[in-house]
């Protein structure tokens, strides 16, 4: 009840612009995003990042929060457990985020992703206080990315890539979430839901490569995931004054 109670209290901060803030009077909360490149998100402009609009969406919401972008373009959860203490550790996090997938669905069976996503996770409960946060990857505009990729063209024969990362790789975060009862952000299936009410969207959504997000995919993307963020960084330091 605590987490949903601390939701329904951002989102009052941020559309009406309620007070108190979530955490009030207490140390900014350290928010370190480890993922891919739709985290770094270096094919869009400053201010429009996926980090600059969770950012702000918690400084509207009067949740003081610094947000780390740990992104990096191309890797796979295995890359980002190799990266764990220079981008994670070092900056000793109250929130970790996690977002892999679309690279290790071309690189890895879902078996492989699984261990590596695993793997980060043991290590970051071993070495960190930090909460955590399972991000589902976003959709794959199956049609555009197959025909600038000539990996994303084998999965026709399995009803199209994106259906086969839903069902093979985000569900793998999916069964982690519940096996570590750790908090997971469902992406890929709030885009999809949006894609399924209305198609047409697609092209507002994602960049012409068919995997990276526009401006308006990450404004998008932030709406699910700051609520999220803010209620994990109030946790976070009410476990402090425990």
């Amino acid at each position: 009840m605590t987490g949903i109670n601390g939701m329904l209290k951002f989102v009052m901060a941020l559309f009406l612009g309620a007070a108190p803030s979530l955490v009030a009077a207490e140390r900014a909360g350290v928010v370190v995003m480890l993922g891919d490149s739709t985290t770094l998100c270096s094919r869009n402009r400053d201010g429009a990042k996926l980090t600059d609009f969770i950012q702000a969406a918690l400084t509207r919401a009067h949740v003081e929060a610094t947000i780390i972008n740990a992104g990096k373009g191309s890797d796979t959860a295995q890359g980002g457990f190799a990266r764990l203490q220079e981008a994670v550790f070092a900056h000793d996090p109250d929130v970790v985020t996690i977002s892999f997938g679309l690279n290790d669905t071309g690189w890895f069976t879902p078996e492989e992703y699984r261990e590596w996503m695993e793997k980060i996770i043991q290590e970051i409960q071993r070495k960190s206080r930090a909460g955590m946060l399972l991000v589902t990857s976003t959709s794959f505009n199956n049609a555009r990315h197959a025909a600038l990729s000539t990996w994303g063209k084998g999965f026709h024969s399995q009803d199209g890539l994106d259906e086969y990362m839903d069902a093979n790789i985000c569900m793998q975060v999916r069964t982690l979430a519940r096996k570590y009862r750790l908090p997971m952000c469902d992406l890929h299936g709030c885009f999809r839901e949006r894609l399924k009410k209305n198609p047409a969207i697609m092209d507002m959504l994602l960049l012409p490569d068919g995997v990276h997000l526009t401006d308006e995919g990450n404004r998008v993307a932030a709406e699910y995931l700051a609520p999220m963020i803010a209620t994990l960084i109030s946790g976070s330091n009410a476990g402090e004054k425990q």
